[in-house]
């Protein structure tokens, strides 16, 4: 159907109209037709019944009486119905009885044989079958059947019909149509005719005035209203193309200096930016130094507490040795007087040796007097001689070890008077060592407290530092981001301009 997009609305109306036509009287014959042809059926089944029932009441008599002239006869009366074509009576027991054919008429013989009571189409002929009853016997059947009209000619002689009422329909709705699509069309083509002058820029075209409350009137007044609008519009268009294009160039030139400036202030953001991240560094690295020196003063400051106690510690283990020094001296006159006293009792020793020998010699003189009787007693004197003898001998080994222990002893008491006092000098030193530590300690603690502040000041300008480098960055990227602003800002204003000057081209072929 997409030809009839290219149709012009006097052929759509036209054709509408005939169609509508058309099909409603086709609808029409078509209904007429199918009603015609089922009454007409329904009226030949009920009239050749009726007659065939009528047949069957009347030759009863003669096929109990077995009489077939008789029954002949009642179907020749069928020659005064033309439809009747042929007929027949049936026995219940001997086959056709009688029988009836229209000269003239079809050749097809009659069945041999009965069918069930009832009515049926064969072509164009209509057979019907009825029972011949004597009361509740059935004696036979009868047959008859009639010719009908066919359904091709009843179809051909309505179509002819509904053709005749179709072209006189036409005849009478053809001018109606004209009419009415000239009503519709020529409008329309007006409005056609003022949109092209419209759409070549001519908005002066105008529409004829319109009487009309339709749909048709109302397009031509919205068109109308439309053209009106666009007219309005267009010396608008006019106007702010005008002072589109003038103020696009002021737009345009101070967009450009924006421009320059914005790349100046951003080369300037730069070249700040990048002394800030150098001052940032040499802050990074005065902090670290600073921090490496408070750490060196805290460790110096450990080391001197830990030197003020280590010479604490030195002091009092000095004192501890002067006091050992002192007891060993102490000892050492003990020892030598308990030496002399050993020597004394040497002496003694020896003395009692001396006598133990010469008592030795004075008993072995009695007992070589005594004879065989002081053989006991010159042993005894032999054994206290030999217990003299080495009497003797261990108090000069005693004596010798004692003079060596005299001689040592001596030797220490002048060592440990030199080494009290030595300890007494190093305690005196010690002393002085541990107040020159206890001020050395107090300097660096002082120092490491001050290197702690240079260290947190130090912190506190890195962070400072970093907070303006920062700052300086974002407002690099600030710079950077206005200066692609500005440059975006000035392609806008020129794509502005040029559009200014093509709308200025554009509104110059409309005349209103």
């Amino acid at each position: 159907m997409n030809w009839l997009a290219n149709v012009p609305i006097r052929a759509k109306l036209l054709l509408i109209s005939v169609l509508a036509s058309a099909i409603a009287l086709l609808l029409a014959g078509a209904a007429i037709v199918a009603y015609d042809t089922i009454t007409y059926t329904d009226q030949k089944k009920r009239e050749i019944s009726v007659q065939a029932e009528t047949l069957a009441a009347s030759v009863t008599a003669a096929l109990a009486s077995n009489d077939a002239k008789v029954a002949e006869e009642y179907l020749k009366a069928f020659e005064a119905n033309p439809e009747i074509s042929a007929a027949g009576i049936y026995a219940a027991d001997a086959g056709l009885f009688a029988r009836y054919l229209r000269s003239g008429s079809s050749t097809r013989a009659l069945p041999t044989a009965t069918e069930p009571a009832g009515e049926r189409f064969r072509d164009d002929e209509l057979e019907v079958f009825r029972p011949i009853k004597d009361g509740a016997r059935t004696m036979g059947t009868v047959y008859l059947r009639a010719s009908t009209e066919s359904l091709a000619r009843r179809v051909a002689r309505f179509g002819g019909i509904i053709l005749l009422v179709l072209v006189s329909s036409l005849v009478i709705t053809l001018p109606i149509s004209l009419r009415m699509q000239r009503v519709i069309s020529h409008p329309i083509q007006d409005i056609s005719r003022a949109a092209s002058l419209i759409a070549a820029g001519d908005l002066t075209a105008t529409l004829p005035a319109q009487q009309r409350t339709d749909e048709i009137g109302l397009l031509v007044e919205m068109f109308t209203r439309m053209a009106e609008g666009l007219r309005d519009q267009i010396r608008g268009l006019i106007e702010g193309a005008t002072v589109l294009g003038s103020a696009a160039g002021d737009i345009v030139a101070s967009t450009s200096q924006l421009a320059a400036n914005a790349s100046q202030s951003a080369a300037v953001v730069s070249e700040a930016t990048t002394t800030v991240e150098e001052v940032r560094q040499t802050a990074q690295m005065a902090s670290q130094k600073a921090k490496l020196v408070s750490d060196s003063a805290q460790k110096a400051a450990q080391s001197a507490q830990s030197g003020r106690k280590s010479t604490e510690d030195v002091a009092a283990g000095m004192t501890r040795i002067r006091q050992q020094m002192e007891a060993i001296a102490a000892s050492m006159v003990r020892l030598s007087e308990q030496s002399q006293a050993i020597g004394r009792i040497m002496a003694t020793v020896e003395d009692l040796a001396a006598q133990s020998n010469l008592l030795a010699v004075n008993a072995a003189i009695e007992a070589a007097k005594a004879g065989e009787h002081g053989k006991g007693f010159g042993v005894v004197a032999q054994e206290v001689k030999s217990l003299a003898e080495q009497s003797r001998q261990a108090t000069n080994q005693v004596r010798t070890i004692l003079g060596d222990i005299q001689k040592a002893t001596t030797s220490a008491v002048l060592a440990t008077e030199q080494g009290s006092k030595a300890v007494e000098a190093g305690s005196r030193q010690t002393e002085m060592a541990a107040e020159s530590i206890q001020a050395l300690a107090g300097s660096v603690s002082e120092a490491a407290q001050a290197a702690t502040q240079i260290a947190a000041s130090s912190q506190q300008q890195l962070v400072g530092v970093d907070q303006v480098a920062s700052a300086m960055e974002s407002i690099k990227q600030a710079s950077t981001q206005n200066v692609a602003g500005a440059k975006q800002l000035e392609v806008a204003a020129r794509n502005l301009d040029e559009l200014g000057q093509r709308l200025k081209e554009i509104v110059k072929r409309y005349k209103v």
